[in-house]
């Protein structure tokens, strides 16, 4: 799946302006901060915290969902990557102390600041892509269309003949172009191939263990008369 070109200087650039504690954000956004006082147990402490009144902290839920960080792991591993790795320094694990604790600063910064956005897009992204159309547990398939809700019609449509006692949950795959359908439907295909012989296979089975039981209930019927008979021709 192809995903939406942004720069990895532009890329570089928002990471660090949401490392900030007031970040500025993009054009046409107006992110306005305030800084409220609390009492932390941990360090005993008073401390401040910067509020934001900009959901996405001066972004856009597009432009954060084009960063292509959709997990915390993701953000942590591009922070190391980007200001920690170098010849010498390949792994986390190598990180001394300090620099941990400035991975996990950084890390929690980012993806705090990024999280409701790129959930919110997944849950009612409107943005040009590929959905993801769960009908049941282990039943999924991709569609192209344009917003979350265009898609739930169509599943609700279109599926909900063939589908009459499910529910249909759509989300937000990722960007793409309609040529990506096909490949990314395949896996589904292949697994419900796979059931659909498994099906097909025990029922074959079943099939002929009920032939086999109705020959033997067919010689014991078949038995039982001839002894009747031999018995009563003997008494």
């Amino acid at each position: 799946m192809k995903s939406h070109t942004i720069t990895p200087d532009r890329r570089l650039a928002i990471v660090k302006d949401l490392l900030l504690r007031k970040p500025k954000g993009e054009k046409g956004q107006s992110p306005v901060y305030k800084t409220e006082e609390y009492y932390c147990y941990d360090a005993r402490k008073n401390k401040k915290k910067v509020m934001c009144s900009h959901a996405g902290w001066g972004y856009t839920d597009v432009t954060l969902w084009d960063l292509n960080f959709r997990c915390q792991n993701d953000v942590e591993q591009y922070i190391f990557n980007t200001f920690y790795k170098n010849d010498e320094l390949r792994l986390p694990y190598y990180l001394t102390s300090g620099q941990r604790g400035g991975l996990t600063r950084k890390t929690n910064r980012v993806w705090g600041r990024i999280s409701d956005a790129v959930y919110r897009t997944a849950r009612d992204g409107s943005i040009p892509g590929l959905y993801k159309v769960r009908v049941k547990w282990g039943t999924e398939f991709f569609f192209f269309g344009d917003s979350v809700s265009e898609i739930k019609i169509l599943a609700e449509t279109m599926l909900g003949p063939i589908y009459p006692d499910e529910s249909f949950g759509v989300s937000f795959e990722g960007r793409s172009v309609p040529g990506d359908i096909l490949d990314k439907n395949v896996a589904s295909f292949e697994s419900h191939t796979k059931n659909i012989e498994r099906i097909r296979e025990a029922a074959r089975k079943s099939l002929a263990e009920a032939q086999r039981m109705e020959e033997q209930l067919d010689y014991v019927k078949t038995l039982i008369t001839q002894n009747l008979e031999v018995a009563m021709r003997a008494n």
